[in-house]
């Protein structure tokens, strides 16, 4: 029986998860090893995948019925894909008690704030979130409860939304191990076009290049270079779609350095070349200093 000591020392009672895969399953793990909370309960729409997840022991019980679990839970997390975020959240909210808290892990933000920012049940709160960590592998099996430790979380909550409900959330993501910047939905876009979305399509445009005759001759340079183009190409497309104009706009900057340094090639310019490379290790080496910081 829980000491009810303990439960009453717990950061939200019961933690409901709706898509259990990677970051669902790593958030119930990292919850449950934190003992962030005395109950969690996932859903999704494979009965199969939800008792396999419960037996695991991510979940105290894995169900397809969402109104079930977002009744029951206290805080919800939103982990589908970005094009379902929307339409689940809605689900979420009209089943929910006042007071619950609501927020989501998608990779943009912009198109979700404006369609759910002001439209939910009075007394449910939604907080849009953004965990900036993540795998090119899919599902529970590989959840980790240390996948959040030291990476950042980007929230990007409303005017309207009370103070309390978006210090909960953030506690939320501080207690996973995260630190929590917070900016707008359209800003978030903007960023995240240039420091995720674009590297994967540079991956997989890199990745395209390579020809059946040299995937022998491949080693660490090029594998690691283009590891994060094995992510679920499906979930990808709607990444991309959904942030279509930030994206565009990250590519045509990184054609144009890409066409610097085959311009310094074409013309031998060793001068030009060795700035160019330069410019590319101090912000990478910058990159580096600033994690340690």
């Amino acid at each position: 029986m829980t000491d009810p000591t303990t439960q009453n020392s717990y950061l939200f009672k019961t933690i409901g998860i709706i898509g259990v895969g990677l970051l669902g399953g790593s958030i119930a793990a990292a919850a449950r090893q934190r003992k962030l909370t005395g109950k969690i309960l996932g859903a999704g729409r494979n009965p199969a995948r939800m008792r396999a997840a419960q037996h695991s022991g991510l979940l105290d019980r894995g169900t397809t019925n969402i109104a079930e679990t977002s009744a029951e839970s206290d805080l919800i997390i939103v982990c589908t894909p970005v094009n379902q975020i929307t339409q689940f959240v809605r689900t979420v909210a009209q089943n929910s008690r006042p007071g619950t808290l609501i927020t989501d892990v998608g990779s943009t933000k912009q198109k979700i704030c404006e369609a759910l920012y002001g439209s939910l049940p009075e007394g449910v709160t939604f907080v849009a979130s953004h965990p900036l960590a993540g795998s090119e592998k899919t599902g529970f099996e590989f959840a980790d409860p240390n996948l959040f430790q030291g990476r950042p979380c980007v929230i990007t909550p409303d005017d309207s939304l009370s103070e309390e409900a978006v210090s909960r959330i953030k506690q939320f993501w501080e207690a996973l191990g995260m630190h929590v910047l917070e900016t707008s939905p359209q800003k978030h876009d903007q960023i995240l076009a240039e420091t995720s979305h674009l590297p994967h399509v540079v991956a997989s445009a890199l990745a395209m290049t390579l020809t059946e005759e040299n995937r022998n001759f491949t080693s660490t340079g090029f594998r690691d270079t283009t590891r994060i183009a094995a992510g679920d190409p499906a979930l990808w497309i709607e990444i991309l779609l959904n942030n279509r104009e930030a994206v565009v706009e990250s590519i045509d900057r990184y054609t144009h350095s890409l066409g610097g340094l085959r311009e310094a090639i074409v013309n031998h310019d060793e001068n030009q070349l060795r700035q160019l490379l330069e410019d590319g290790k101090k912000n990478h080496d910058a990159l580096n200093s600033s994690r340690t910081q």
